[in-house]
């Protein structure tokens, strides 16, 4: 792990990794952004036989990621491990990049691990979709940034199965808690969330 990777760590006692495969996809750069964005097209078949793809927001800071990321063309199957972290800006989820590889053949790889503690969402606290109703919660992680100023994030959960509705209910705000899921795409907005598959 290079220098610049550092501000990328969780802090201490808080758990965020995150494996995601798929296919590369370029996201127009910016001009003065000091990493380089672009998302990876992950699809899943569904039980009625219809595919749902999900664009999931990648932004990579260290410089040997970019390099990689220019040799590659648009398609390419990739694996991307890295952490999750919240824009300063809109609040929005992205994977930090901490490592990009290659992979042939694609296998289709999603997997997240949170740990921080409950952050409440008080707008829109429940939800419904295609696939059911949801309640809606982050998981806050109090982080640093480079230059050793503290930074805060709020990673944003979705959680269908009613009995892991009832467990997410339980708790307060402030609680530690533990999420398993995957990284998704909203349908409408194509805002990234992580739809739980376990909470403790």
């Amino acid at each position: 792990m290079v220098a610049a990777e550092n501000p990328l760590n969780p802090g201490q006692g808080q758990e965020n990794s995150v494996t995601i495969s798929g296919l590369l996809h370029f996201i127009g750069t910016k001009k003065g952004h000091k990493y380089f964005p672009f998302s990876i097209r992950h699809e899943n078949p569904w039980p009625d036989g219809t595919v749902r793809r999900d664009f999931l927001t990648v932004r990579a800071f260290p410089e040997e990621i970019q390099e990689k990321l220019k040799s590659l063309q648009e398609g390419a199957p990739v694996r991307v491990k890295g952490v999750l972290r919240s824009s300063r800006g809109s609040g929005e989820l992205y994977l930090a990049a901490l490592s990009l590889e290659s992979v042939e053949p694609l296998t289709l790889e999603n997997t997240v691990r949170l740990a921080g503690h409950v952050h409440l969402v008080k707008a829109q606290a429940e939800g419904e979709t295609g696939t059911g109703k949801y309640v809606r919660f982050a998981v806050r992680q109090d982080n640093q940034e480079l230059d050793g100023s503290p930074r805060r994030d709020f990673l944003v959960v979705r959680v269908y199965d009613q009995g892991l509705r009832d467990a997410v209910a339980a708790k307060q705000d402030g609680d530690p808690v533990t999420v398993e899921g995957t990284l998704r795409s909203s349908r409408g907005s194509g805002v990234n969330y992580v739809r739980c598959t376990a909470v403790a």
